[in-house]
């Protein structure tokens, strides 16, 4: 039977969750200590926390705080009302809220890279409308707004800024800034589909003192909900797991859930999130305000996209199109500029004023984040045949246009593998494993490969590895993105999911060339990636920096190695490139074997060696330490690719443990790369700092004498395909890396 997706309907709320949700009781402590633990996430007193039954409320009492009681405003004329500036890509409940409070909303157009107004249409419309006297920021569905600089116009300005974060709890500006840590006001919604959906629910957090008594009233915030509305909150993840599972019953041409929500909406047993009540009495139940509590423990912070937008030339097609592969929508988000639109009338929105939103709006499709892998490579299997850009011409008028995606795999001409090459010099931390050498070498072995270029502004090299546990999808130091743009990391993954499905993959490993962080990590999170059971390539290393001074880097040595480096100058140990020497390849493998028996680890094969050599030609190097007898005492592989070397493999003869060969082998290397132009040595594989007894510990003590600075990627992760399979695999990897002392 084909599955069923659903958008919207608590499609967050699993089993477990819906009943933890069902059965949830809360005590007035409960209620406390949320506004306590917001009280200090937001760095203000518990008494500028206020915590009611919507959203919609806390920005109308918001505005409210900034009108004096006993302030008249009742011109009729829209330049004189005061006005609050709002995107005109937004909600319905927005618009309202503000004109409850006695505002005039103004729309601002917004840029359709962030869905949002920017500063300098901010500044745009104050000259047209200087009776703007608050801002609202919503960074829709999780996409950053340009905050530090609306920020800026809004102090220079004196406007109250208000960041609305129903889209976006937790997720970082440009700058490093949490969203919530700027505002003078920050509002929190717990609706249906947001951020942290508990059905219902809002919280208002005030940095600015309030010129209004009214939030001074004890009746403000302080009754329960009426029965009926907490009834159906409670009961609106289960009614929606409920429509969720009917979906699957065989009803022909009929969906038995859509059919048994539609029912519950006539009813009035579910309310749609649009439709909530603003009233200024009702708090949040407290059932609500432990659940949400307990779930804030559970963020991860820094937060991204809410859902994941796509702009496709049809709108109402490609929505019929996913709704027949079984995603079916309750509500679709932004439709319309002022959403949704059975509201849309009462809005007072003029689409000539805002040109940018009214086209986004027409060519919108967006999923929920929180959907699997395969779920959304699918979703975007459909998207992918009507896809479109939007941008804006000189005259910052939006312009609809194709997208043509490039792909490219196997046996590509000599002139598209050289951009390759100069594409992936544009990522700081790219290096051979996602170069066309490394895709020639995979292939000499009789590996398939498959490279995409996405959007111009992706690489990716994958390779099809088969092993005894099952066939996996191998992307090493890949892929190649922009990591802070969301759209494009869901977009790369999705055709990354698509490959391992076409391959018939058990699971897909990814070892990202990017810089373990908090952060970081946080975005392999929201890709649903788990961290891999073993390490891919190197993860912990050390990068030397060839930029510097031959006196420069001898002094970043530690002072044992300098030693070492003097002593070998003085016992005339040579260092030679022997890349060119007849049977070096087989003399290096025959060392190899040894020093592998000594240190025990798993040396590549001859097979492997000469495929290396034929793949990297004059960027493959072998160098050779010999004694005054010249007898060989330590070996070097180098790989070159671009601005990075990397001391690839290494052999040694029992001489090594006894004369400073490797060292003065390392500092011959480093002196030749800076003569060719490479800016970066990375010294390859060490253990993670701490881990003495790890197996790599000794070559550590090592490596790190050149340089104090390690250097951490975010380790390797895991997507699985086929999880029973995927589960066995991992077993088996646990117990290997165990045996070889790798933990």
């Amino acid at each position: 039977m084909k599955k069923h997706y659903f958008l919207g309907q608590a499609a967050r709320f699993r089993i477990k969750k819906t009943f933890r949700f069902l059965f949830s009781f809360g005590t007035r402590q409960d209620f406390d200590e949320l506004k306590q633990d917001l009280a200090t996430k937001y760095q203000v007193k518990k008494s500028q926390v206020y915590l009611f039954h919507s959203g919609r409320t806390a920005i109308t009492l918001a505005l409210l705080s900034r009108i004096p009681k006993d302030s008249k405003q009742d011109s009729k004329n829209p330049k004189e009302q005061p006005a609050v500036a709002i995107t005109s890509l937004t909600c319905f409940a927005v618009v309202q809220a503000v004109k409850t409070a006695g505002y005039q909303p103004v729309f601002l157009d917004i840029d359709p890279k962030t869905l949002h107004f920017n500063a300098a249409t901010l500044e745009k419309a104050l000259k047209k409308y200087p009776n703007i006297q608050a801002v609202i920021v919503q960074n829709n569905l999780g996409l950053p707004c340009d905050m530090k600089n609306i920020q800026a116009v809004a102090k220079a300005h004196k406007l109250f800024l208000i960041e609305d974060l129903a889209h976006s709890l937790d997720i970082e500006y440009s700058d490093g800034c949490t969203a919530g840590s700027l505002g003078d006001a920050v509002i929190l919604s717990f609706g249906k589909g947001k951020s942290l959906d508990a059905s219902s629910g809002g919280a208002l957090i005030l940095r600015k003192s309030s010129k209004n008594q009214l939030l001074a009233d004890p009746q403000i915030g302080s009754s329960r909900p009426k029965l009926s509305d907490s009834l159906r909150d409670r009961f609106y993840p289960f009614f929606s797991l409920l429509s969720r599972a009917l979906s699957y019953l065989p009803a022909g041409k009929y969906n038995l859930g859509q059919r048994l929500m539609g029912v519950l909406v006539k009813l009035s047993f579910v309310h749609r999130s649009a439709d909530a009540e603003l009233d200024f009495y009702h708090r949040m139940t407290y059932w609500q305000a432990k659940y949400i509590h307990q779930e804030l423990k559970n963020f991860h912070a820094p937060r991204g996209l809410l859902r994941v937008p796509y702009f496709v030339q049809d709108q109402q097609r490609t929505l019929h199109k996913l709704q027949k592969a079984g995603f079916y929508f309750d509500e679709v988000w932004y439709d319309i500029p002022v959403a949704p639109k059975r509201h849309f009338n009462k809005s007072g929105f003029n689409p000539a004023d805002c040109p940018v939103a009214t086209v986004v709006a027409k060519h919108l499709v967006n999923l929920p984040v929180y959907y699997s892998m395969q779920e959304l490579s699918l979703a975007r299997q459909i998207i992918y045949q009507d896809e479109v850009d939007i941008k804006l011409d000189k005259k910052m008028q939006p312009q609809v246009t194709k997208i043509e995606q490039l792909t490219q795999n196997l046996s590509q001409p000599t002139t598209w593998q050289d951009d390759w090459n100069l594409a992936i010099k544009k990522f700081e931390l790219a290096n051979f494993l996602q170069s066309p050498k490394w895709q020639k070498f995979n292939e000499i072995l009789g590996r398939k490969t498959f490279h995409q270029t996405i959007n111009n502004e992706a690489q990716v090299l994958m390779v099809v590895r088969d092993a005894r546990r099952g066939r996996f999808l191998e992307i090493s130091n890949g892929p190649l993105l922009d990591w802070s743009d969301p759209n494009l990391v869901n977009l790369v993954f999705s055709e990354i999911y698509q490959a391992a499905i076409k391959f018939k993959c058990v699971f897909i490993r990814f070892r990202p060339a990017i810089e373990d962080s908090a952060e970081n990590q946080a975005i392999m999170q929201r890709l649903g990636a788990i961290k891999a059971s073993f390490h891919l390539n190197a993860e912990h290393t050390v990068m030397i920096d060839l930029t510097k001074t031959e006196e420069e880097l001898l002094s970043d040595f530690r002072r044992q190695t300098r030693y070492e480096v003097r002593r070998a100058e003085k016992l005339k140990i040579k260092v030679i490139d022997e890349t060119n020497s007849p049977n070096i390849i087989q003399e290096f493998h025959n060392v190899q074997l040894q020093t592998a028996k000594r240190q025990k680890f798993i040396p590549p094969t001859l097979r492997e060696l000469e495929a290396l050599k034929q793949s990297f030609g004059n960027d493959f190097k072998i160098y050779t330490a010999y004694d005054v007898e010249n007898n060989a005492i330590a070996y070097g592989l180098i790989l070159i690719d671009g601005k990075e070397a990397d001391y690839y493999e290494a052999a040694s003869t029992p001489l090594n443990r006894k004369l400073p060969g490797a060292y003065a082998l390392q500092w011959q290397v480093m002196r030749d790369l800076k003569k060719l132009g490479v800016k970066r040595y990375n010294l390859w594989g060490i253990a993670p700092e701490g881990q003495t007894n790890h197996r790599y510990s000794g070559v550590t003590t090592f490596k790190t004498g050149f340089s104090s600075e390690r250097f951490t990627y975010v380790s390797a992760q895991d997507i699985p395909i086929r999880k029973f399979r995927y589960k066995i695999n991992r077993i088996i990897e646990n117990l290997r890396k165990k045996h070889r002392h790798l933990s």
